[in-house]
């Protein structure tokens, strides 16, 4: 089965898509997916995302993306999969304990994408995570995919789970880069997951215009949809 495990909802400041939009375009494609918003589970509190993929039978693996600050700087983000709760920007220490609490699984997105905050230390940290991204259908530069696919064939292949996301914003680049897992149920991903066991699927890359969108939501120029 195929899974994009990291798109934002238009509970993420700088994104459009509808909650509903996001289980369309997944329920036509026959896609899982994760919905990973900027530091808040409100689709999933307030927007029903739960309900609607339950409904359209589409496999929904709940996820937030979340700043790390150590010391009043950002270090970067983070993803946590499989959560029950919201977890606030903190601490990478924080964060971690707060996931095993929860028994969520952690991903590094971007790794090495400066110009969107990587999380630096993810290099000697990479134990405490069970995947990481090799494609990004964000990136700006092509580069960064690379050197992320990179250093997981060179220290990190058969010890971490890769993976190819499209990291959405809009709706239109939903499924712009996937991941294939053997998987049908939410315990067959985690399995899977922490074994390894994915292949990453590029797709398509984000163009300038939907890196404008962006930008146009966070001013609340352009409407969700």
């Amino acid at each position: 089965m195929l899974f994009d495990l990291h798109l934002h909802s238009r509970y993420s400041i700088d994104a459009l898509s509808k909650p509903s939009t996001i289980v369309k375009i997944c329920k036509k494609n026959s896609w899982g997916f994760s919905l990973t918003d900027h530091n808040n589970m409100n689709a999933y509190t307030k927007g029903k995302i739960k309900e609607l993929a339950k409904k359209a039978k589409v496999l929904l693996i709940p996820g937030e993306e979340i700043k790390v600050v150590e010391n009043g700087k950002v270090k970067g983000e983070i993803i946590a999969y499989f959560l029950k709760k919201e977890i606030e920007p903190t601490s990478f220490a924080e964060i971690l304990d707060e996931a095993k609490k929860q028994d969520a699984l952690l991903s590094c997105p971007h790794p090495f994408e400066w110009s969107r905050k990587n999380y630096k230390d993810f290099p000697k940290n990479h134990k405490k995570f069970v995947s990481m991204e090799i494609y990004n259908a964000r990136a700006y530069y092509r580069k960064l995919n690379l050197k992320a696919f990179d250093y997981y064939e060179e220290n990190l292949k058969n010890s971490i789970a890769p993976l190819g996301v499209s990291d959405a914003h809009t709706p239109e680049e939903i499924g712009n880069g996937l991941t294939k897992i053997e998987a049908t149920t939410l315990e067959e991903v985690r399995k899977e997951l922490k074994k390894g066991n994915t292949k990453a699927i590029p797709r398509a890359k984000a163009g300038f215009s939907r890196h404008l969108q962006t930008q146009l939501a966070r001013r609340h120029w352009m409407d969700p949809r």
